[in-house]
């Protein structure tokens, strides 16, 4: 899948240098995914239920938790917990340094924009395709009219964010 991920992202980094409304449509999609996954794996969590069950029965429910696992992990590859970025901001020796300066150094540590944002579109295309391929496509119109909806503190960072946010986004992501 990864092979297939980065390939996506070189072909499709070229659309999102110059951002259309279809780059921009595409990208929102992908937040999107990203929020629903979110919230329904965090849901499933705390309460042992989807948030908004897309019609997966108690026999596919397992594969249908891991695919969202899977794909939560790959959409957070660069901004989790165990990242590069995470790491370098919570290393005490840079302690001296003022949060500003770290949490900007940080940041720095993703790719620069046009790639991160044709990678998490590049997810998001595998992530619809996966979903297709093995619940079917009247789930996955289920999953993208849910999606729209769903409201989660998680976001991508999918834009220059000033220094506030930069500082909220790592402290969010970097637990």
């Amino acid at each position: 899948m990864k092979s297939f991920i980065d390939f996506l992202v070189i072909a499709l980094g070229f659309a999102v240098l110059t951002p259309t409304a279809s780059a921009q449509s595409e990208l929102a999609s992908a937040e999107a995914s990203f929020k629903y996954i979110a919230n329904n794996l965090q849901s499933f969590l705390r309460t042992g239920h989807l948030a908004d069950n897309p019609g997966v029965d108690g026999s596919d429910l397992e594969h249908y938790l891991e695919l969202l696992e899977t794909f939560y992990v790959e959409f957070r590859r660069d901004f989790g917990p165990d990242s590069v970025m995470c790491t370098f901001y919570h290393d005490p020796l840079n302690g001296r340094m003022t949060i500003e300066d770290r949490a900007e150094l940080s940041f720095g540590i993703l790719r620069n924009l046009p790639e991160r944002n044709a990678r998490y579109v590049a997810v998001d295309v595998e992530f619809k395709q996966e979903l297709e391929d093995h619940f079917g496509s009247r789930l996955l119109d289920n999953i993208n009219r849910a999606k729209t909806t769903v409201g989660s503190n998680q976001r991508l960072p999918s834009a220059n964010f000033e220094q506030s946010l930069i500082i909220n986004f790592l402290d969010t992501n970097c637990v």
